[in-house]
């Protein structure tokens, strides 16, 4: 047996359980068979009341002796029971309401233990209702990071339930069966099935929402919609997917004339001032910003024109697309990638465009 050492790296294991603790030192003894040992520097579990008592009378000594057979000094497990919006502790999942309390509580979970970068998840849905491995599962796909895993632990039915076994002993024991016959533990198989799951998290903004499951869903679902950007150009107001966002003139009439290009399938805008058709460019997106301002001595127009007087400088049209870029990260995060003006080329050739197609743009009105 190994000397008693401290745990490193860090790691969080949450198990989903409802009246068998046994697969918290079922999971940890299965991670320890990984080369190298992956085990717990944290140890949740998410259970009902029941099972919160269960756990309590029987899970300090059976991690107790699975320490001393690993040669690790395993932390305390933190038993945090389900409640309801009440604060009502959970007894069982039998209800609807039952299931609406164990979603946001399990979500809650994932999202507080996924906060820390630096610390992995390992999520176990070995124990529980069906359900609550479900809603752990689509939990960790909304807010897993990378490192972080899910698993299910296999163990013969004929040890399953057993306040006499925890995991495999050292040496082997032989526990007394019901008719008088022996379970030999040298038998016992327990395997650690890992489950792949997508992760979905670069792909929206977790922090935007509280901690319920249906909300994590449904701006989840918003996200990974197919992009549409709706502009508005009695209001100047865009509207990225479902988030909206008033524009001031300049920066409005920029975007327009990128989304006006874009639905005639015309490519990027290239932008050296001296090059042939620049002032033509100019003229087109000056147009954009006075159609918006109803009047050509409009602050915003005069100052466009003074950028493009002798055609549609890069530098110009580089700093309003970087103000119009910046502006859909800050309201958007990941979700505004589709959004971007697209710098494609090298310089001094550079060219911009806004790469949504055709019929992802909506203008109101439209042109004439």
């Amino acid at each position: 047996m190994p000397s008693e050492t401290t745990l490193t790296p860090p790691l969080r294991l949450l198990v989903i359980t409802g009246l068998s603790p046994q697969v918290v030192t079922e999971t940890i003894w299965a991670l320890a068979q990984r080369t190298p040992p992956a085990l717990p520097s944290e140890i949740m579990l998410l259970t009902t009341r029941a099972g919160a008592a269960k756990a309590t009378r029987l899970l300090p000594s059976a991690l107790t002796a699975l320490s001393r057979q690993l040669g690790v000094a395993l932390p305390a497990p933190e038993i945090r029971v389900m409640r309801d919006r009440t604060g009502r502790p959970l007894d069982d999942i039998a209800r609807a309401e039952d299931n609406r309390a164990a979603a946001d509580s399990i979500t809650a979970a994932i999202r507080a233990a996924t906060a820390d970068p630096a610390i992995p998840l390992h999520v176990s849905i070995a124990g529980g209702r069906k359900t609550m491995g479900c809603l752990a599962a689509i939990a960790l796909s909304l807010f897993g990071r990378e490192r972080d895993e899910l698993s299910h632990v296999l163990v013969e039915e004929r040890f399953q339930g057993r306040d006499d076994f925890f995991f495999p002993p050292e040496p082997p024991r032989r526990l007394p069966l019901e008719d008088g016959g022996v379970l030999d533990t040298a038998e016992a198989h327990v395997v650690l099935a890992e489950v792949p799951f997508v992760r979905l998290r670069g792909q929206w903004r977790p922090e935007s929402v509280g901690s319920g499951y249906a909300e994590a869903i449904a701006a989840a679902q918003t996200a990974l919609a197919p992009p549409r950007l709706e502009l508005d150009t009695t209001t100047m107001t865009a509207r990225f997917g479902m988030t909206s966002c008033r524009l001031k003139p300049s920066l409005f009439g920029i975007l327009v004339w990128f989304a006006e290009r874009a639905r005639r399938g015309e490519g990027a805008v290239i932008c050296p001032h001296k090059l042939a058709g620049a002032k033509a460019l100019a003229a087109e997106c000056l147009a954009a910003v006075t159609r918006l301002c109803g009047s050509a001595d409009h602050e915003a127009c005069r100052a466009v024109r003074r950028g493009v007087a002798d055609g549609l400088r890069r530098e110009v049209l580089a700093e309003k697309v970087s103000r119009l870029n910046r502006l859909i990260r800050d309201l958007l995060g990941p979700e505004g990638e589709p959004y971007r003006i697209r710098a494609e080329g090298r310089r001094p050739f550079t060219g911009y465009r806004l790469a949504l197609p055709a019929e992802a743009i909506r203008i109101i009105p439209e042109a004439p």
